[in-house]
């Protein structure tokens, strides 16, 4: 078992406090990512079971992660201990010491609940919604328990953010300490290595990356503010080598589709027109470089992914071809025809989910701020006026997945899109990236 650092031990304390007098609160702990949450929660839980060994009771965790990882922090202990005999974890969601038990539980899961518990736990708590967090309050209440919600700040305005402030302000109205906020510095401080560990992500992900404030620094997300400052967007587009000069580097291209024509009875629209985007990127050992765009319009799905299929077959010949509909209109023939020319291997259909436009967007941050992302020289051109447009208009949104996805202010061509859509395919396949660090990573 590790020794706890003066703050896990300030935090431990209040709780047992707490626990053993009954008086049933519910704290509020704010720490940094990786400081010890895990750690402090798997102690607390040695501490509760060992005085209960003879006189029972149920402790609660409720975690986003597997219960069977979850609870092997726990074991560990219990195996390292001499308490052979007296512990047992058959069950993937309980570890029992004695008479005492451990449950662990996901979010989702907690409706189901009815026994009563003595000290509850919540990893992440601010990915409960209200109806959840509502529950463990109410659990808790109804069993007299003290609980303990381990949190982030996420967009400041989540249900445990909230609920940290009334902590906040009950405080300071009878001196019982409910809430406790670790800052990075003390964490730095007082935790061995945290230090090194800290500064590895920094420079992975780059100073002032959204998942490293509201991760490490405890900085809520300003949704709405600009994906990109000024001095980023300067500093990108100023630079770069002429276009279309390649390096000799891997190529690989995104193509998003914007507009495809509407088919008629039978027959394709040509009324309407089909657009799409492609990007050609060259990956090398310093990151991406955008060699060429392309803004193509033709009249009809089939003559469009001819005009694709010169480009990124002959023109500039990639091994991969990344494609994503931006369109309600179907994009099946589109499809077919570029699989039929290109071949299906060097194909890649990439549906727009949410949690990978998360990834795309942590993973463009990561490379514009680490200048891992280049451009070719301004040119004038109305690919690169657009790119620029749409980055200066770009936005940051809180993601469906609990990480922070782009927006484009206003209409969008798929400019960004695109460059999102290499920087993330060039970012995994290097192997280069530490995970986009969402919010519902356990500390």
């Amino acid at each position: 078992m590790l020794s706890p650092t003066p703050y896990q031990r300030e935090i431990a304390n209040a709780v047992a406090r707490d626990l053993l007098s009954e008086r049933g609160s519910a704290f509020t702990v704010e720490m940094p990512l990786g400081a010890g949450v895990s750690e402090l929660a798997s102690q607390l839980e040695m501490l509760v079971m060992s005085i209960n060994v003879n006189a029972g009771g149920t402790l609660l965790r409720v975690t986003p992660a597997e219960p069977a990882s979850v609870k092997e922090r726990l074991t560990a202990y219990l195996r390292e201990g001499a308490l052979k005999g007296l512990w047992s974890a058959e069950r993937s969601d309980v570890v029992r010491l004695g008479c005492a038990q451990v449950r662990y539980v996901a979010p989702k899961d907690l409706d189901g609940l009815s026994e009563k518990f003595d000290l509850m736990q919540v990893i992440d708590a601010h990915l409960l919604s209200q109806e959840e967090l509502d529950r463990v309050l109410a659990l808790a209440e109804t069993s007299g328990a003290t609980a303990v919600l381990y949190g982030r700040p996420w967009s400041g305005a989540t249900p445990f953010e909230q609920f940290k402030v009334v902590n906040k302000q009950a405080q300071t109205l009878d001196g019982h300490v409910r809430h406790f906020r670790v800052t990075l510095e003390r964490a730095e401080d007082e935790l061995p290595g945290y230090a090194e560990r800290v500064a590895s992500v920094r420079a992975s992900l780059g100073e002032g990356h959204p998942a490293f404030e509201t991760a490490y620094r405890l900085r809520p997300v300003a949704e709405g503010a600009s994906a990109f400052s000024e001095e980023r967007l300067w500093a990108l587009f100023a630079g770069g080598a002429p276009r279309k000069v390649a390096g000799g580097g891997f190529l690989s291209a995104s193509v998003v589709l914007t507009r495809l024509p509407e088919r008629g009875d039978g027959a394709l629209e040509s009324a309407s027109s089909a657009t799409a985007v492609v990007t050609i990127g060259e990956q090398t050992a310093d990151g991406l470089r955008v060699i060429d765009h392309r803004w193509i319009e033709a009249d009809s799905a089939l003559s469009l992914t001819r005009a694709i299929e010169r480009f990124v077959g002959k023109t500039r010949p990639c091994s991969s071809i990344f494609v994503r509909p931006l369109t309600e209109q179907p994009s099946g023939e589109v499809r077919y025809l570029l699989e039929r020319s290109l071949g299906a291997r060097r194909v890649r259909w990439t549906p727009g989910a949410a949690d990978l436009r998360e990834r795309e967007a942590s993973a463009l941050m990561e490379g514009v701020l680490n200048d891992r992302v280049r451009l070719y020289a301004m040119d004038g051109s109305p690919e690169y006026k657009m790119l620029r447009e749409e980055m200066s208009r770009a936005s940051l949104r809180l993601g469906q997945g609990r990480g922070v996805a782009i927006a484009v202010e206003g209409s969008t061509e798929g400019f960004l899109e695109g460059l999102s859509i290499l920087t993330h395919d060039g970012a995994k396949s290097a192997g280069e990236r530490t995970a986009a660090l969402p919010a519902a990573i356990a500390s």
